[in-house]
Order: structure tokens, then C-alpha cells, then sequence
């Protein structure tokens, strides 16, 4: 049995691995490195609904981080939920309740600790 930090470890390695390139900016990890302080002031659901007017970069890491929280060993979130538009639409349903939405922003900012490191420029 694997522990939470080992299964964020390797979602986040996984998508440095096949999307690295596409989220990284001039700067090195551009994408990667806005999305955790936007969400700690604004919180996870205007950061998602922000994601919308942006670039492809904003998408591919909010599809990730939808995939993580539904992955069967963190399940926050339904396996079926596993895009940010699903995301989104799942996180303000009248069904999900404000601790899902606790436990999914507090998930979401484990995850990109894992995923800032391992998303760098070449």
C-alpha cells in the first residue's frame, strides 16, 4: 500500500512526463507556478473558472488535477469526474457539500507542491 505523498508523487511526475513542455514558459514552469498562490487567495473554484480564458497550459493542469482526485486511491471526487469541466460542474453541484470542496482544494495544493518540482524548463 502506497501513501498519499508516494501517489501524489506519481500523478504529478506522470503529467511532467507527458505535458511538461506544453505548461512550462519562458520562465520555467509558468503555469505550474501561478495556479497555487491564485488559489490561495481566490480559492479553488474561481481559480478553475479563471482557467477557462486561458491558455491550453491552464487546461492540461486542471484535467490533471481533476484525474488525481479522482484517481481510485485519493477518490474525492467520482472516477467519472475526470476533466476540469467536469470538475467544476461536479465541486458546485447542490450535492457536493463545502468539506468535499475543503478536501479537494487542500488535495489540489498537495498536488502541485509534487508538480512545481517536477515541471522545469530545460
Amino acid at each position: 500500500m502506497q501513501n498519499l505523498e508516494q501517489i501524489r508523487a506519481r500523478h504529478a511526475l506522470k503529467f511532467a512526463n507527458e505535458y511538461g513542455a506544453e505548461v512550462t514558459g519562458v520562465q520555467g514552469g509558468e503555469v505550474i507556478k501561478k495556479i497555487p498562490p491564485i488559489i490561495m487567495n481566490h480559492g479553488l473554484l474561481a481559480t478553475m473558472a479563471y482557467s477557462f480564458s486561458e491558455k491550453k497550459g491552464w487546461e492540461l493542469v486542471f484535467d490533471a488535477i481533476a484525474q488525481h482526485l479522482s484517481s481510485p486511491a485519493i477518490a474525492i471526487v467520482p472516477a467519472s469526474v475526470n476533466d476540469r469541466s467536469k470538475l467544476i460542474e461536479h465541486l458546485t453541484s447542490e450535492a457536493t457539500d463545502s468539506e468535499t470542496l475543503k478536501r479537494a482544494t487542500s488535495e489540489t495544493m498537495a498536488w502541485l507542491e509534487y508538480a512545481r518540482r517536477f515541471v522545469k524548463r530545460d
